[in-house]
């Protein structure tokens, strides 16, 4: 086994760009979209904790592990602000970073708002040489391409919500520098490529007169040089908090999905069933997240839609 990742590492490595998944998808994309756009800070009526875990592919051995903590909030009436932080291991290869958002909403209707967000982020790629197993000891490949990498960039995204849906659109890894913060002068060969994310759903029966409720949801990511991937979602609410739903994603995995969404905590968990080759060489992925919603002042509604009322002076009766 270690053999095997021996060999897909120092291929990935021996190439000057990456053609695989680079960035974890989540099957509780609906929960958090931070993650995917930097346009959803602020645009609750809440300020979501969000802490997830994944663990891919159980009963292989060192398989891919993920964790993630984010949070967002309003700082003022059409300003929102957030932060997310990630880990993804696999194997000896491990990617850290710190992402923060800011964005500014606009009313776009009587009930729907338009949010423009920006990211900068910093990323870390590490890969532990004594984890590396390789036929010939001290090999000049593994010495010569497994330096640690801290590489800045950019996210941008737009934000189309109300209360029922939202739709959005992101591009990450904006500026593929080309340049490591530890080391300028050496050119990185290993930089992420440029990722458009798609996304959006819609709630029917979303009033909280209604016991039963139904969201359909879709992700779309678009990658250089990489398939087109797509995942399509649908969760069932009893009492706008209790769900059940299943998530595909193309080619690779169907995901059952279960989860409690209060007015202060939210827990959802997904179980993927692999669909690829691959599915016959392990049982399955499991990923878990919590929601502590702060700042909380809206039990009926999620998303704020609208605008706080003010008081204008009318230039007619001065």
């Amino acid at each position: 086994m270690m053999r095997l990742y021996f060999y897909i590492i120092l291929l990935l490595l021996a190439t000057q760009q990456l053609f695989a998944q680079q960035i974890v998808m989540h099957s509780n994309y609906m929960v958090n979209g931070l993650p995917l756009n930097p346009a959803v800070a602020g645009t609750k009526t809440f300020a979501p904790i969000v802490l997830g875990f994944r663990r891919q592919w159980t009963g292989i051995r060192e398989a891919p592990v993920a964790q993630h903590i984010s949070y967002h909030t309003y700082v003022a009436e059409q300003i929102g602000i957030g932060a997310y932080a990630f880990n993804d291991v696999a194997g000896p290869v491990r990617r850290t970073g710190l992402m923060s958002a800011l964005s500014i909403q606009i009313k776009s209707s009587y009930k729907t708002r338009l949010s423009f967000g920006i990211a900068g982020s910093f990323s870390q790629f590490m890969i532990d040489r004594d984890k590396l197993i390789t036929e010939e000891p001290g090999d000049q490949v593994v010495l010569d391409r497994t330096t640690n990498q801290l590489i800045p960039d950019l996210a941008t995204g737009l934000h189309w919500y109300s209360h029922q849906f939202h739709l959005g659109i992101s591009i990450f890894n904006i500026l593929q520098t080309k340049s490591d913060l530890f080391d300028i002068m050496t050119p990185v060969t290993s930089t992420l490529d440029r990722t458009l994310f798609v996304n959006g759903s819609y709630r029917f029966g979303a009033s909280s007169e209604n016991s039963i409720s139904f969201e359909p949801a879709a992700i779309v990511r678009i990658m250089t040089n990489a398939p087109i991937q797509f995942d399509l979602s649908g969760r069932l609410f009893y009492n706008q908090q209790l769900y059940i739903g299943s998530s595909y994603r193309h080619l690779d995995a169907l995901a059952f999905l279960i989860g409690f969404d209060s007015h202060k905590l939210g827990i959802g968990y997904a179980y993927d069933i692999g669909l690829s080759n691959l599915n016959s060489h392990h049982s399955g992925s499991h990923e878990i997240v919590l929601t502590f919603k702060t700042r909380n002042n809206n039990k009926n509604t999620t998303n704020r839609s609208t605008f706080s009322n003010r008081v204008y002076d009318c230039p007619s009766f001065k």
